[in-house]
């Protein structure tokens, strides 16, 4: 039983969400910790987000296959682009996330078109180059520092096809809701353990630190057993604060062209009240 959805804008809608949104702790504030402690958790929370699949679906349209997902987690976008008939290959840290999207490919009859490779999406060598490679749903917000950021989109770049796409899709920062995160718990999800059958509570706190342009998120998963036992587990970490122009910047530093920014996953043209920051971007040429 879910008492509202498990997903909600982390900066647009703060009082519904700055406390919000459940990736992967942070080390140090530049390093992705494990997702795995949480993946169970996670993907029940979070897996029921399809808003985005559409989406890149029309740019998968447009370069064909095969394609890599950055941050693939549980497989959420990775699978129906598969079932779509696309070569998906998907990278990630957490070795249970991917053991999950592993087990939620069981049945769907996809043949060898999904890969999972275990890796930093910062740094990793496939063999490889794609026409289209995307970091879905706010994940590119995980890399806090300048650094990480660039590394990752030029190792992303390395991997593209000469004239292949890259597709990132962020939440566009709205200042005034930010400013309203204050630390306050909200519950923001209940619903039953399909393993256990327990009730879940999904709770989440943040608070905003514009001299480091990060959110500073606290997410707390309460399952409760039949006996009314109480098992916590909670993660902590920072989600940067991303703006068009600096996004734009990183990539052309990275070496990206012929930018292509829109403002939701209709791929209307980008507004400053836009609720999502997306960007098409090409690799420079040589």
């Amino acid at each position: 039983m879910r008492i509202r959805p498990a997903y909600y804008s982390p900066l647009r809608h703060v009082r519904q969400l700055i406390r919000l949104f459940v990736y992967a702790t942070m080390s140090a504030m530049s390093r992705p910790h494990s997702y795995d402690p949480i993946a169970r958790y996670y993907d029940q929370a979070h897996g029921e987000i399809e808003e985005d699949i559409g989406m890149m679906q029309t740019f998968a349209q447009e370069t064909g296959g095969p394609i890599l997902e950055v941050g693939v987690g549980t497989g959420r976008v990775a699978l129906p682009l598969a079932q779509a008939g696309y070569d998906v290959v998907g990278v990630d840290s957490s070795q249970e996330m991917l053991e999950m999207a592993a087990r939620r490919q069981q049945g769907m009859s996809l043949d060898n078109r999904v890969k999972w490779v275990q890796a930093d999406f910062r740094d990793f060598e496939l063999d490889s180059r794609f026409p289209l490679i995307y970091c879905a749903y706010n994940t590119f917000l995980h890399l806090i520092d300048e650094q990480d950021q660039l590394n990752a989109l030029r190792c992303w770049r390395r991997h593209l096809q000469p004239d292949g796409h890259l597709v990132l899709d962020v939440e566009n920062p709205e200042l005034f809701a930010i400013t309203e995160a204050d630390g306050s718990i909200e519950l923001s999800a209940s619903y039953e353990d399909e393993e256990t059958g327990n009730l879940v509570h999904v709770l989440r706190s943040g608070w905003a630190d514009f001299a480091d342009q990060v959110i500073k998120m606290n997410i707390f998963y309460d399952e409760v057993d039949a006996e009314g036992v109480v098992r916590r587990i909670a993660t902590t970490f920072p989600m940067r604060i991303l703006f068009r122009r600096e996004l734009s910047l990183l990539l052309r530093m990275a070496g990206f062209e012929r930018l292509n920014f829109f403002g939701d996953h209709q791929l209307s043209p980008w507004q400053s009240d836009s609720p999502r920051l997306i960007v098409a971007a090409r690799p420079t040429k040589r």
